[in-house]
């Protein structure tokens, strides 16, 4: 694996100084999701007033297992809520950097529900329905979502152009230069309203220099002939611009085994690194970039190279739900910015990095902050503990 060095991030600390004052002026459009999150954890154990959460999710689901046959019951304490959804916390995420930014989605219909409204002023919210509902269970080594998804049923373009207008619609996206659309995996229709927003808006606009961000989430519910259907959608989508597709290591090596005709839990031993499954992925579409971000790196294929760097890893995370969506939105401003691909990978995964140490979406002050860190660290190399969390965790 690529180590990330030191010059490497102070030469995205000197990039990125200008935009202080003065934040990249492009817009950006965000789609389709929205949901209000529970952050939770699982009680473990009470030892009089100390309470004692499940640590892995190992522990937590031995526990379950326990049960099988007897039943049995988990206390969940809410630590938070919050707003959800990959298109809400992305636009969210680049309003803290100043981008501006239109977000159609789920987030209170016919009034924006209330947590929606402490959105960043610099996010228009275009809300045409109410919020799913997700539980989001976090441990040390990872989350599980529980998630209400029935709102979403007739969530279809038809509904969307009928509740937001497609004159407006067009308005958001023609004035945007870079447009990301998200959640698949979650939206039963979503592959019909990307397709629709691809022939009603994107194709009568007559541009070519959009820059696109796809994001499909965990794509296990899908069939395999869903995934293919998806990914030949987003290859059209090439050209209109630059399109970049965005998985976890976990998505990636799904999406390897379906399209390779294997079942990813019987045939795990057969799982190639994800590496090389990110290479066949991209060599199998039409697209500018593949952008893969296991727990401990980022890996993107681009043309005729492969570019993969080191994370820095988080001790103590505060937050892992939304973490993706902050790797991002840091890819994204590199993009608006015109930084080149590691600059990107970089800003990624340190905007990550950040909102899981600390758990608020940075700004940019707070971003060059975690990059000083981080250099910081990489001058007193550490043996890293033997189990850890890395900065840019993304479900």
């Amino acid at each position: 694996m690529a180590q990330t060095t030191i010059s490497a991030l102070t030469g995205l600390k000197e990039q990125l100084k200008p935009y202080l004052n003065k934040p990249p002026g492009r817009k950006v459009f965000v789609g389709f999701d929205g949901f209000v999150d529970k952050i939770k954890k699982a009680v473990k154990e009470r030892r009089n007033t100390q309470t004692v959460y499940f640590g892995t999710i190992r522990d937590f689901t031995d526990r379950l297992l326990m049960a099988c046959g007897k039943s049995g019951q988990v206390q969940m304490d809410t630590q938070r809520i919050k707003i959800g959804g990959n298109a809400p916390i992305l636009a969210h995420a680049l309003g803290q950097w100043g981008i501006k930014s239109y977000c159609l989605g789920s987030m209170g219909y016919p009034h924006e529900h209330e947590l929606f409204l402490k959105m960043t002023p610099s996010c228009e919210i275009i809300s045409v329905l109410n919020p799913g509902l997700s539980d989001a269970v976090e441990f040390s080594d990872g989350k599980l979502i529980f998630s209400e998804l029935e709102v979403f049923d007739q969530y279809t373009w038809d509904y969307i152009k009928q509740r937001a207008g497609l004159a407006r619609i067009s308005q958001a996206t023609t004035d945007s230069a870079l447009m990301a659309f998200v959640d698949w995996a979650n939206l039963p229709h979503a592959s019909e309203i990307w397709q629709g927003v691809l022939e009603d808006v994107i194709k009568p606009s007559k541009r070519k220099d959009f820059m696109f961000l796809f994001d499909l989430c965990d794509p296990a519910k899908k069939t395999t002939q869903q995934i293919d259907e998806v990914l030949d959608l987003m290859s059209c989508f090439s050209a209109y611009g630059r399109v970049t597709l965005g998985l976890n290591e976990n998505e990636t090596l799904r999406i390897w085994a379906a399209l390779r005709g294997l079942d990813f839990v019987r045939d795990k031993e057969k799982l190639p690194p994800v590496r090389e499954a990110a290479a066949f992925l991209y060599q199998s579409m039409n697209i500018d970039t593949l952008l893969v971000h296991p727990v401990d790196r980022s890996i993107a294929c681009q043309r005729q190279q492969v570019v993969e760097l080191a994370g820095r890893y988080v001790k103590e995370p505060n937050v892992l739900t939304g973490g993706g969506d902050n790797l991002n939105a840091g890819y994204c401003f590199g993009l608006l910015a015109g930084l080149d691909l590691q600059q990107c990978m970089l800003l990624g995964m340190a905007a990550s990095g950040s909102y899981v140490e600390h758990g608020v979406h940075a700004d940019l002050p707070a971003i060059l902050a975690y990059i000083d860190t981080w250099i910081g660290e990489l001058e007193r190399p550490q043996t890293a503990p033997e189990k850890h969390v890395f900065a840019h965790r993304h479900e």
